[in-house]
């Protein structure tokens, strides 16, 4: 894949927090995405909580059968050939993008089990013809479960959009190396 679709990718998912905006009945901006606590000690936690949780993920799908089960993402990763300002666009697009989308928007609707696991199976990671995937899909739930309780408390969004940043950042830089 060619850098451009990358870049591309990545704006396209940016686009999702312009429609979880819409979706949410267009409310003030400020207050909707919530800036004055862009700062907040959270934010740096919800960093950590993230790295935390990208480790853990690489350490329990570094066996045989998770490589088999994640192949086909691994293959992906490392055929995209990102450097770290790659690594570092895709991860905060998707962190963005998704969080807006997923916890302001779609859990207005949704219990946050509910979009929990809609999330983890729209990327693939539940999946009733391989339960090895889905057994890992079940670590990545309890990942998103957080996020989708962390949005309502004192946490809030710019949490879950640094764990969810940081998290991907972990699997992209790990999983794309040769």
């Amino acid at each position: 894949m060619s850098k451009w679709r990358i870049y591309l990718l990545g704006f396209a998912t940016l686009l999702m927090a312009p429609l979880g905006w819409l979706l949410c009945g267009m409310p003030e901006i400020t207050e909707f995405l919530q800036l004055e606590h862009i700062t907040s000690i959270w934010t740096g936690i919800g960093i950590e909580f993230g790295i935390a949780f990208g480790i853990l993920m690489l350490i329990f799908t570094n066996t045989e059968t998770a490589r088999k089960s994640f192949s086909v993402q691994h293959q992906l990763i490392k055929s995209l050939r990102l450097n770290l300002f790659d690594i570092l666009f895709l991860s905060l697009c998707a962190g963005f993008g998704e969080e807006i989308l997923f916890r302001i928007a779609i859990q207005q609707w949704l219990h946050p089990v509910l979009a929990t696991i809609a999330f983890v199976a729209i990327h693939g990671y539940i999946n009733p013809k391989d339960l090895e995937t889905t057994k890992y899909g079940l670590l990545v739930c309890l990942f998103i479960l957080v996020l989708s309780y962390a949005i309502s408390g004192e946490q809030g969004l710019w949490f879950c959009i640094a764990a969810h940043a940081s998290y991907d950042f972990v699997l992209f830089y790990f999983w794309g190396r040769n």
